[in-house]
């Protein structure tokens, strides 16, 4: 990991002391909801019933009087005003672009987005990446992604072809012939969630491509936790030989979150967005360090802008200034977990990213894995499953590895588990979020 030249997109609002960048959130949030109160149907129910006047909004405590949106209320407005619902602040007649999300947990959400968020406020969004890592017109980046209603990586390759960086499009070929393609037309920079770009790391040293002797000099991993996984991170970085940087957002609330040059955490484009951390039972705002749910307001947002977003990941805040000056607010470790994603086996909470970190510092194992977690009062143990990083692991290592990560769970997370070794490229590969829970009914 190196440390390279600080970039600015805008230096004044990135470096603005906490008490202004306050005051300049707080008009933008008042301007907002009397936007969405006025455009949007559901904001007006909303706002309504509870009473929320948006010119009496004058400090983050007045925001608490705020209802919360959540992502089942987006998907039951769709279902009765379909397609859309009636949460949208613009008609079908103003987009440009239309996406979904994955639907992982539930019936897809569709979004679109206007001329004005598409080429505009997706452009300063990622600018602000794109300076965070240290980007510039003499880079070359490689999307490997297909076309699609999955939003992935189309904002952030639009706002870099804005910006000049030569971009070179990875669709409809095989994993090996895009880690060809990459080496051939001289990628600098390449995008993809962090298990596939394991998985790309793989199919290169299988098919003999060094990656580490290549040009690429940064990855960027979103999608699904693991960039700000130290043992994830690590583990990208040594095979890939490359910077790592972690980017954080989703199909609804859109990107909010980037990792600067000095790798410390994941900072949040708060000239952009309001964000606060609860407790997820309680939702009483909880001081910074500690884990709590994140939620987000768009304050610049056009065609569905939402308010007090209850986003499930979950986060840890430092507002001190970074190393880079920035006084945005930074994610110490990015997304820790979801609430959605946390099970509980054996009277313990459990979150896939917890066993995720002990299993990467195993080199016999691959990076890929899933969690089979068995009815409730079934008896059986939890499983993980995993497999040899390669064909040519010897049979006594995979042992003594199994028997490690047994006793290294037992011992982190208080559960014993049954870990089943796989054959080699068994478990499933994806470009998009991979599948990690299988839950027995």
């Amino acid at each position: 990991m190196t440390c390279g030249q600080v970039f600015y997109w805008n230096e004044r609002l990135e470096r603005m002391p906490r008490d202004e960048l306050a005051q300049l959130q707080l008009g933008k949030l008042r301007d907002q909801l009397a936007y969405v109160r006025e455009r949007s149907p559901f904001y007006r129910r909303k706002l309504d019933a509870a009473g929320v006047r948006p010119e009496e909004i004058r400090s983050y405590d007045d925001v608490r009087a705020i209802p919360f949106t959540e992502k089942d209320e987006l998907r039951e407005s769709q279902e009765r005003h379909p397609p859309w619902g009636d949460f949208a602040c613009i008609t079908p007649r103003e987009a440009v672009r239309v996406f979904q999300t994955s639907g992982t947990t539930g019936r897809p959400v569709r979004v679109m987005w206007s001329r004005k968020d598409w080429h505009e406020n997706f452009y300063e969004q990622f600018s602000h990446f794109r300076c965070g890592y240290g980007l510039t017109e003499d880079d070359v980046l490689f999307v490997p992604f297909n076309y699609g209603l999955f939003v992935a990586w189309w904002g952030f390759q639009t706002a870099m072809e804005r910006a000049g960086l030569m971009v070179i499009p990875g669709g409809g070929q095989s994993s090996k012939d895009r880690l060809r393609s990459m080496l051939d037309w001289g990628a600098t920079v390449v995008c993809g969630t962090p298990s596939y770009l394991l998985y790309l790391a793989e199919t290169a040293r299988k098919n003999g491509i060094d990656l580490p002797g290549s040009s690429i000099a940064k990855i960027v991993a979103a999608g699904e936790p693991g960039a700000a996984v130290l043992s994830t991170k690590k583990a990208l970085e040594s095979q890939w030989g490359a910077e790592c940087f972690d980017d954080i957002g989703s199909t609804e609330i859109t990107n909010f979150g980037y990792e600067c040059v000095r790798h410390q955490g994941t900072h949040v484009i708060e000239s952009m967005l309001l964000a606060e951390v609860l407790d997820p039972e309680t939702l009483a705002p909880l001081p910074d360090g500690a884990i709590g749910e994140l939620v987000l307001t768009n304050l610049c947002c056009e065609s569905m802008p939402l308010v007090r977003y209850r986003t499930r990941d979950l986060v840890r805040f430092n507002r001190a200034p970074c190393e880079c000056g920035r006084t945005f607010l930074r994610l110490d470790g990015g997304v820790l977990g979801r609430t959605d994603d946390m099970f509980q086996f054996a009277g313990v909470n459990i979150f896939p990213t917890q066993i995720q970190n002990l299993l990467h510092k195993v080199d016999e194992f691959s990076q890929e894995y899933q969690l089979v977690v068995p009815r409730m009062g079934s008896g059986e143990r939890l499983k993980v499953r995993v497999e040899p990083a390669h064909e040519h692991v010897p049979q006594d290592r995979i042992a003594a590895a199994r028997d490690f990560l047994i006793e290294t769970i037992k011992y982190r997370i208080m559960v014993t588990p049954d870990v089943e070794v796989c054959d080699v490229g068994s478990l499933p590969r994806v470009e998009g979020k991979a599948k990690r829970i299988i839950r027995l009914q």
